[in-house]
């Protein structure tokens, strides 16, 4: 196992050894090479047909995008990130509403002031007899 965790200057170095051993091409035929490729002009047409295709593709997936409301979807979601983002960035504290339903139904708990009643001695009345109306039960509450 220890050649296979050898350094750079131990042993051999594959790589060095086959840049220096590999064939080069003859003079001739880099020339030729060189006059072949200078003489054929560029085609510049196929540039131009990968951005038409390339719109054309996007042309079509916004068309369907819009077809199922994809776009206003996408349009509503980037406005719940600005939102989101406002939110989270917010340093003010919470608001405090002073006038709202809820203060105006309960308002403030009531004190309850005690007050002294002068205890009169009450007189024995007799105790009138109550009239029940027939049919009806009594209100319970």
């Amino acid at each position: 196992m220890r050649g296979f965790f050898r350094s750079r200057d131990e042993g051999l170095d594959l790589e060095r050894e086959l840049r220096a051993s590999r064939p080069q091409p003859r003079d001739e035929f880099v020339q030729m090479l060189e006059d072949r490729v200078h003489e054929t002009p560029r085609r510049a047409t196929r540039g131009g047909f990968r951005i038409a295709f390339v719109g054309a593709i996007t042309a079509c997936m916004l068309f369907a995008l819009a077809a199922v409301g994809g776009l206003g979807q996408a349009a509503s979601a980037v406005g719940d990130v600005a939102v989101t983002a406002q939110r989270i960035v917010n340093t003010q504290g919470p608001t405090i509403v002073k006038k709202s339903s809820a203060a105006s139904q309960y308002g403030k708990p009531a004190t309850k002031k005690k007050i002294k009643k002068k205890v009169k001695a009450k007189k024995k009345v007799k105790a009138k007899k109550q009239v029940r109306r027939a049919g009806r039960p009594r209100f319970t509450g």
